[in-house]
């Protein structure tokens, strides 16, 4: 276990007030955005740890990542749930105010670099911990193999054997329980640069189907690789552009039964309706289709969930992450050049230096492992809370991309902000603290 730094040691305790420890398990967007919640809702002095494998705060807008543009515009990319036109106002006051895109284009449409997205979220970070003395915060290069209850407290088991107890745990480690981006990346320029070298190259293939392989594709292009590109894809497509807002979509009340079956049956029959009455597209129909999924799912019993884990969460997150629409017509012309092509993924080959995964799955037999349980016996609710057989575990809270894994959503980065504030204000820590609903 490495302290990679203490961003502040000396925090001012307010009065005799003890500190709460609390863990945050993840240092990308969903964590970042965890600790600013904290730091806004959550009025008493308290320690976070920032806990990550490899990466430091902000380091998903580093490298090559960095370059490429956000899979979501900026009308929903704002780290505060109340000032959902955060970043786009930050996008044009710092950047567009002058400039002809502005005039072209409003910056809530835009679609910008990872790494500007990053500097706005750090700029948030820090201008809210600079208005809480009374917090110290600690970035902890480690990985936790074991999460365990410990009373009302959780400890949190390390890689290379320490533990630390925490009175309230915050996993949000997004997809990089399964596959860190960074390896991605790194992974795919270097296997690139060896097949130039080759005077008989094989193919280069990419196992995946989400935003990190369209952007790792478009990379290697864009670096002068010319050499044969396999997607292995287990759904066989890409990522789809974005539709309309969804906001004007109109359901109708979600059935009172407790079947999966019911619940597709009525988000069909809702679809179908929504598509003739609105002239929605497809992906806005997805799209206010899934919001209410979440609606009908808190009435579903466990059997039933975990059907859907098993069976229609993969399909049902292919179907709702998209990108640009202009990164899709990239992608679109690349195929059309002959050299990238589709192969099913049981017609690979071992697994070998030339085959880069680049699938961006959060992984609910992962968490089931560091819990020491049965992934069958988990769920999330709306608000972040791990249940297991339905009762929750003390001090921790699921967010982001990982709870994804075992319900469905939160898919986007606006719909995680959502869940974070609400695990933030419904943390029971110790009973202690007084939390701002304001």
């Amino acid at each position: 276990m490495f302290f990679e730094r203490v961003v502040r040691e000396d925090a001012l305790l307010a009065g005799a007030l003890p500190m709460i420890r609390i863990a945050v398990i993840g240092a990308g967007p969903s964590g970042l955005a965890t600790v600013i919640a904290l730091m806004r809702r959550f009025h008493r002095p308290f320690e976070a740890w920032m806990i990550d494998a490899g990466d430091a705060p902000g380091a998903f807008g580093d490298g090559p990542a960095g370059k490429a543009f956000t899979t979501e515009p900026a009308r929903d990319l704002s780290v505060f749930p109340d000032r959902p036109d955060d970043f786009s106002r930050w996008l044009k006051d710092g950047f567009l105010a002058d400039g002809a895109v502005a005039a072209l284009r409003g910056p809530q449409d835009m679609h910008v670099p990872r790494a500007l997205f990053r500097d706005y979220v750090m700029a948030r970070f820090g201008e809210a911990l600079a208005r809480r003395k009374d917090v110290r915060l600690r970035t902890l290069c480690g990985v936790a193999h074991r999460i365990d209850g410990e009373g009302e407290r959780v400890r949190i088991g390390f890689g290379d054997g320490e533990t630390a107890v925490f009175d309230h745990v915050f996993v949000a480690t997004g997809f990089g329980v399964v596959q860190r981006e960074a390896a991605s990346w790194d992974e795919a320029v270097v296997a690139a640069a060896r097949l130039v070298q080759q005077e008989r190259p094989s193919p280069l293939t990419l196992i995946g189907n989400g935003p990190r392989l369209a952007a790792i594709l478009l990379d290697l292009r864009a670096r002068g690789f010319f050499g044969a590109i396999h997607i292995a894809s287990a759904s066989g497509g890409l990522p789809q552009p974005h539709g309309r807002t969804h906001d004007g979509v109109r359901f109708g009340e979600p059935p009172a039964g407790r079947s999966l079956r019911d619940a597709f049956r009525y988000i069909r029959q809702e679809c179908s309706i929504a598509e003739a009455r609105d002239g929605g597209q497809w992906q806005t129909v997805v799209d206010a289709a899934s919001a209410r999924l979440s609606v009908v799912w808190r009435n579903l019993p466990q059997a039933e969930r975990n059907q859907y884990r098993r069976h229609l969460l993969r399909l049902h997150r292919h179907f709702s992450i998209r990108i640009a629409g202009d990164i899709h017509r990239r992608l679109m012309a690349e195929f059309e050049t002959g050299r990238t092509r589709f192969v099913r993924p049981r017609d690979l080959k071992p697994a070998g230096e030339n085959t880069i995964d680049c699938r961006e799955v959060p992984s609910a037999h992962a968490l089931a492992g560091m819990l020491g349980c049965d992934v069958a016996a988990l769920s999330v609710d709306d608000c972040g809370h791990l249940l297991r057989h339905g009762e929750p575990l003390q001090g921790l809270s699921i967010v982001g991309a990982i709870a994804s894994g075992l319900r469905p959503g939160p898919f986007v980065f606006a719909e995680t902000v959502r869940q974070v504030y609400r695990s933030v204000l419904s943390a029971p820590l110790s009973g202690l603290a007084r939390v701002s609903r304001g």
